[in-house]
């Protein structure tokens, strides 16, 4: 059955794959662009990216919020940070528990006359679940989803962390974890799954091909090992770290390591469209399968 309502699935996104693309395309271009600076975190204005973020989720029929915060940075220096939060509620006769999905919208920012795109870290994260919520909008919903567009994760996680300490653990099935999707040649995204999350991640190899290959782990020495990274402690790379520490299971996606990572040259022409969108579809059909399916 998990199989046959995913083949469903992808003739939906097959049908919206050329939009996909061009809205992709667009999101990706605006979240890179010089008025966005980089996207840095710790003014008290909320910034042209998370507002921009917020109009996209709202537009898609999204109960839309800013959610502020303020976090340490430096000696005694106080920084705020706006994470954009969006909801589509369950629609269906019976609900099961929520699915988080996360991606965060900050990067480095500007120094001096240069500035930070961060396509891959992470505005293709962000684009691809702005899409997935675009996706996920019209269908029919046996689990609350909740996306959260976090941000200050550069400096500390703290966006994430303080989402997360607004949850209850208990009524959180899954976060699901977006940052750096821009697979390289090799077509290949790594997921770091908690061993708690195991009865949802089966669903996740059905929802991919030979298009894009996930390489499931739930070691993170296991997937060090792997990318040759001994120095990476992939548990604590990024946000569901922070939803880790709550109690609520995770599965984490993205590339392993960009040899543009926190660079300049991390730029919207690095990245391949065409696959950034057959990763959007692949993780919809992920999370579309968890949340239509009847079973808790």
């Amino acid at each position: 059955m998990q199989r046959l309502k995913i083949s469903a699935l992808w003739l939906c996104c097959i049908t919206a794959t050329t939009h996909a693309n061009t809205q992709l395309e667009t999101d990706l271009k605006v979240l890179t662009s010089p008025e966005h600076a980089g996207r840095g975190s710790g003014s008290i204005a909320i910034n042209e990216s998370a507002r921009y973020i917020h109009t996209r989720f709202a537009e898609a029929g999204l109960d839309t919020y800013y959610q502020s915060f303020r976090f340490r940075q430096g000696l005694g220096k106080l920084g705020h940070g706006h994470n954009v939060v969006a909801t589509l509620p369950c629609n269906a006769l019976v609900c099961h528990k929520a699915l988080v999905i996360s991606a965060h919208y900050d990067h480095l920012g500007s120094r001096g006359s240069r500035y930070y795109p961060g396509a891959n870290d992470n505005a293709s994260g962000v684009v691809v679940m702005l899409d997935i919520a675009q996706r996920l909008a019209s269908q029919l919903r046996h689990r609350e989803i909740t996306f959260v567009a976090t941000d200050a994760e550069e400096k500390g996680l703290y966006g994430a962390h303080f989402f997360a300490a607004t949850l209850t653990p208990s009524q959180v099935a899954l976060n699901i974890n977006l940052d750096m999707l821009a697979v390289s040649p090799k077509n290949r995204l790594y997921v770091l799954a908690s061993k708690q999350a195991s009865k949802f991640t089966d669903a996740i190899e059905p929802a991919f091909d030979s298009q894009i290959r996930a390489l499931i782990y739930t070691s993170a020495a296991s997937m060090a090992r792997r990318l040759d990274t001994p120095r990476v402690d992939w548990l604590r790379a990024s946000d569901h770290y922070a939803f880790h520490k709550v109690g609520i299971p995770f599965a984490y996606f993205g590339v392993g390591i960009d040899p543009n990572h926190h660079t300049p040259k991390d730029q919207f022409d690095k990245v391949n469209l065409p696959k950034l969108n057959q990763v959007s579809e692949h993780i919809s059909a992920f999370i579309s399968a968890l949340s239509v399916s009847a079973a808790p």
